[in-house]
């Protein structure tokens, strides 16, 4: 499975669901309510999501009775590292300092900010 591949904006609001469902596995219907009847989706669009998203290796699912369940098989804290680390080595080349640059070079941080950055760096190194 290959979490650092950036998935499409609509596979990824599926996947925010499962990874936000407070139970584990959740059905389609659990997912329709929170998020497809949200996005304006009927019910073959977010199984196709669904399908793609199990054949990535991201979920998996099991029939029982009528109903198919779905289990969360990536993480979601190594997925979005995985495109953060991607993002930041396409557009930044693998530099936060220069990422950073970019975003607040000229703008001035709060002093909270700055305080939270650096007591975070402290604690890394």
């Amino acid at each position: 499975m290959d979490n650092a591949r950036k998935l499409p904006e609509a596979e990824f609001d599926v996947m925010v669901a499962l990874w936000g469902s407070k139970s584990s596995p959740v059905n389609t219907s659990y997912l329709m309510e929170n998020v497809g009847k949200q996005k304006g989706w009927k019910a073959p669009t977010l199984i196709s999501f669904l399908t793609r998203l199990e054949e990535r290796g991201f979920i998996h699912s099991e029939k029982k009775g009528k109903e198919r369940y779905y289990y969360v098989d990536a993480v979601k804290d190594d997925y979005i590292r995985g495109v953060t680390k991607d993002f930041l080595d396409k557009y930044h080349g693998g530099s936060f300092v220069k990422m950073m640059d970019l975003l607040y070079g000229k703008a001035s941080l709060s002093s909270e900010e700055l305080d939270e950055m650096l007591k975070w760096l402290q604690e890394q190194y």
